[in-house]
């Protein structure tokens, strides 16, 4: 698919001011040549961050996509047919494009993550989604979406295939967790033992610490075989590989909000190993720590975040 030209045809009217230009195609951000489409795998095809001024209006007639927007400050409004919302702060817009839609914004500024999508999948995920939720997602304390947005923002123009790979995982990690918070619960469901939420905790507020099973054991009283088992089949990872997680989420928000050196960042999430922190790191991202930052869009490399992010975890 040609998105430039998909965009363009299905574009009924625009009055934009994006950093003082006006140009229909700005809102394609960075346009990306992706060759695992045509497998079906779940890809941008276009997207980036942005920042809107008023007056801002776009409105589309149907076209064969999907899109995601991520509120980062401001907010703007999102119509269509009888559907009108308010994309707010740490929302997330999931839509499908087969549907006519505008957005608009009358005043103030939006800022924001945007990116068209292609994946045969998006249409199972979109149908779980619209179950519970009109159009827009509620980003919940803990959840993976915002690093995830922001990993979007990182990918090169021609990415390889690994990395469209790595991006279509990391896509389908986050389509799943919104689905699953889309779907009832069951009544029948047992409450989770407190220990494991316990535990759960500790890695998520404590991540920097050096957490062993040795100590749960000790100070739940119960084996570390049964706890290492049943966090597993609880939470769909091993206790170590979800501490591994956290520390590394942890390392992205300090890689993108300070000018730190690496051996700092990987200190400061508990891995005081500089080697053994690139490894890691480079085994959850697909890149180095370096060049993890190096590719970070020139907006968000220019202005260093003063505070711990939203996303990062408490310590």
């Amino acid at each position: 698919m040609n998105i430039s030209t998909t965009f363009l045809n299905a574009l009924k009217r625009t009055s934009s001011a994006i950093e003082g230009q006006r140009s229909p195609e700005l809102l394609l951000g960075q346009v990306y040549d992706v060759c695992l489409e045509e497998n079906g795998f779940i890809l941008p095809l276009a997207g980036g961050e942005f920042r809107l001024t008023t007056p801002f209006c776009y409105e589309w007639n149907p076209f064969p996509v999907y899109l995601l927007i991520y509120t980062l400050e401001g907010s703007c409004s999102f119509s269509s047919h009888n559907l009108d919302v308010i994309l707010d702060h740490e929302h997330l817009l999931f839509w499908d494009c087969s549907q006519e839609f505008s957005l608009h914004l009358s005043q103030g500024k939006w800022r924001f993550q945007l990116f068209f999508l292609s994946g045969q999948d998006l249409s199972s995920y979109y149908s779980i989604f619209r179950q519970t939720n009109p159009c827009c997602y509620p980003i919940p304390i803990g959840s993976g979406v915002a690093q995830r947005m922001q990993q979007l923002t990182m990918l090169p123009f021609t990415p390889t295939p690994a990395d469209q790979l790595q991006i279509h995982r990391e896509l389908t990690d986050m389509f799943t967790e919104i689905a699953l918070s889309s779907l009832p619960v069951s009544q029948n469901a047992r409450p989770l033992p407190s220990y494991l939420m316990r535990m759960k905790a500790d890695f998520e507020d404590n991540y920097a610490e050096n957490h062993s099973l040795e100590y749960f054991e000790q100070s739940l009283g119960i084996s570390r075989y049964r706890l290492c088992r049943e966090f597993s089949a609880t939470f769909h990872t091993s206790p170590l590989q979800y501490l591994q997680e956290k520390k590394i989420e942890a390392a992205k928000s300090l890689l993108l909000s300070t000018d730190d050196p690496i051996h700092e960042v990987g200190a400061a999430v508990g891995i005081d190993n500089t080697n053994h922190f690139i490894h890691l790191f480079k085994k959850h991202t697909g890149v180095t720590p370096l060049v993890y930052r190096q590719n970070a869009p020139q907006v968000i490399r220019e202005t260093r975040c003063p505070s711990i992010p939203d996303a990062l975890p408490p310590r």
